[in-house]
């Protein structure tokens, strides 16, 4: 698991990082090691536990554990290796809106509807579950949904927030840091206009 890592430490090199940027990505890669010994551990009890349930719920849970895995990953390389070429494809995008802004939030706004109706929705469904038959495993389930679809909404919300046109979003201030941290002979995207230029267009400065 710790050579998943090996990209970031090539960015920090290939960069010349600072010493804040290499702090930052060690640590990472510090608790992506640690989450890589939990996975083959949360590996082993899935095929060895003989009870069917429990290998069914640790199922679940290492599901999880390797997207967390994976989002360390890329969060390193993301960090390392800033907007230079030849960074790795395995990374988190800091400037993710592109220009549409109107249908992304459009139906950004129709799936956050449908995530708050199936939240109701599961609630619902837990009591008649509970009133159906007392399965502890059940409730768990339906549960464990329920935090899913409060993590999606917390998304749609994200999203909704960081796309809304005249301030920078989370991705412009992120591609900033990076633009400043870069060696000058980095090749960077051209990001969208500032807001300041957009503001002044509209008015016709």
């Amino acid at each position: 698991m710790t050579g998943r890592f090996d990209k970031a430490f090539q960015g920090l090199r290939a960069t010349g990082a600072s010493v804040a940027t290499h702090e930052v990505v060690e640590a990472l890669s510090r608790h992506g090691r640690e989450e890589g010994e939990l996975l083959e551990r949360y590996r082993r009890f899935v095929q060895e536990a003989e009870s069917p349930a429990a290998r069914y719920l640790v199922q679940l849970i290492l599901e999880d554990e390797e997207q967390h895995h994976r989002m360390l990953e890329e969060l390193a390389n993301t960090i390392a290796w800033g907007w230079v070429s030849g960074t790795p494809q395995d990374v988190v995008p800091v400037s993710p809106w592109g220009t549409g802004r109107g249908p992304l939030v459009g139906e950004t706004r129709a799936l956050l509807r449908y995530e708050l109706k199936d939240r109701t929705e599961l609630r619902h469904l837990r009591r008649r579950l509970r009133s159906y038959g007392d399965v502890p495993l059940w409730g768990l389930l339906v549960d464990l949904m329920r935090s899913d679809t409060e993590k999606h909404i917390d998304i749609h919300r994200f999203i909704l927030r960081h796309s809304s046109g005249g301030r920078p979003t989370l991705g412009d201030r992120l591609r900033s840091a990076l633009v400043r941290r870069a060696p000058r002979n980095a090749t960077l995207p051209a990001g969208p206009a500032p807001p300041e230029t957009v503001q002044a267009t509209r008015v016709g400065v």
